[in-house]
């Protein structure tokens, strides 16, 4: 079976690695395959994750699941983040989308880029 991805997620390597590692678990525990890339697409330090789901027929009729679970998992970790006085630094990125900046989005327009064709 394919993978279909859903987004990549580019976030600073300046972030403390156990909030990396938050978030990468958080994606993969919601059933998600999580890639760290190996191209470096901003700056030289960005850690790259391609978020990806099983291809198949029910992968392909739930995108839009899968989409609002990484929505949920993307604004936990935000929140998670603040908490701790950390700024979420980091990217969403799609072929099809321009891309967004998790520093400066709300949650509501992260979930809407989610629905964007």
């Amino acid at each position: 079976m394919s993978e279909i991805p859903l987004c990549k997620i580019v976030v600073s390597s300046q972030l403390p690695p156990d909030e990396i590692e938050f978030l990468e678990t958080s994606l993969e525990l919601i059933s998600i395959n999580v890639q760290k890339s190996s191209s470096r697409v901003v700056g030289a330090d960005d850690i790259v994750f391609v978020a990806t789901v099983l291809g198949g027929i029910a992968a392909g009729a739930n995108l839009i699941e899968y989409s609002i679970k990484v929505a949920k998992a993307i604004k936990n970790w935000r929140q998670e983040l603040r908490s701790k006085g950390i700024e979420p630094k980091g990217k969403l990125s799609h072929p099809k989308r321009p891309s967004l900046d998790l520093s400066q989005a709300s949650d509501e327009e992260i979930q809407e880029w989610f629905y964007q064709e």
